[in-house]
């Protein structure tokens, strides 16, 4: 590997780790303060002294209306103002927690395909860079499998859109259900997916491939068309060494096994004739 090609699957590994929950954070980062987290300071201040504002002036409007024995108004006083700060601090708590849990969602929503529930296309690079380091530094293989749905556009034209969004979301669990835990289903265009497969040579890719192939053309979809996938295989680093290349090369060799006929699995290196 050129260290032109490292340095670039370093840095598209890098941007994996601001989408991937799983990373720990920078030991440097977490001692520096950032504009969110004054910001933050600054709403709770804001929060706590609108609630203490609130339990100083409340005593004054109600007391003339009560009867209170000596000594009880200063200690009603006292209640409020600590009353008020309790209310602006479980303010800002509720606050935070709704803020979290709305950041939470736009995360999975920019990591995850809302059709088929799999990984987009741009968690897919990351992730293919996360694996491409670790397979480097460890010295392992890791192969790819592109594939992608055939004669789909027919499909649309025959049954309408909502129709194919049904079959999208079929295949995809059809993938799901043929991949390891730790296998990585992405999808990465209309009708086309991609399965990150680490620590796995060629053939074993090749046998996984060959198993999504059947288990898609043999399902019973509950009444939707019957489909087929054409797949395509290349191993990191002996077909390439570089995200993008590795990634070409696959979809190469399902290119072949679209040209072989359809419901097939070729692996790079591939006859282009």
């Amino acid at each position: 590997m050129s260290v032109h090609q490292l340095a670039a699957l370093r840095t598209e590994a890098r941007l994996s780790e601001s989408a991937n929950a799983a990373l720990l954070p920078d030991p440097g980062a977490v001692s520096r303060l950032s504009g969110h987290d004054v910001a933050m300071g600054w709403i709770l201040a804001a929060m706590i002294a609108f609630g203490v504002g609130v339990g100083i002036v409340f005593p004054f409007l109600v007391t003339p209306l009560m009867n209170l024995r000596p000594g009880q108004e200063s200690m009603f006083r006292i209640a409020c103002i600590a009353a008020g700060f309790c209310v602006g601090g479980f303010a800002y708590g509720v606050a935070r927690f709704t803020l979290f849990r709305a950041n939470q969602r736009l995360s999975r929503l920019a990591a995850y395909d809302g059709l088929t529930g799999l990984l987009n296309q741009r968690q897919f690079a990351r992730s293919l860079g996360v694996e491409l380091l670790r397979a480097e530094r460890m010295g392992q293989l890791a192969s790819l499998i592109i594939t992608d749905l055939d004669r789909f556009k027919s499909v649309n034209d025959t049954h309408g859109h909502a129709v194919g969004d049904e079959v999208l979301a079929a295949v995809a669990h059809d993938v799901v259900s043929c991949v390891r835990p730790f296998d990585v289903p992405c999808r990465i265009g209309g009708e086309e997916f991609a399965v990150i497969l680490p620590q796995t040579g060629k053939d074993e890719a090749v046998a996984v491939a060959r198993r999504i192939c059947s288990h898609v053309a043999l399902s019973d979809h509950e009444g939707l068309p019957e489909v087929t996938i054409s797949c395509g295989v290349a191993t990191y680093p002996d077909d390439a060494d570089a995200i993008r290349l590795l990634t070409t090369r696959a979809d190469d060799a399902m290119y072949a096994a679209k040209r072989a006929g359809r419901n097939a699995v070729r692996a790079w290196p591939v006859d282009r004739a």
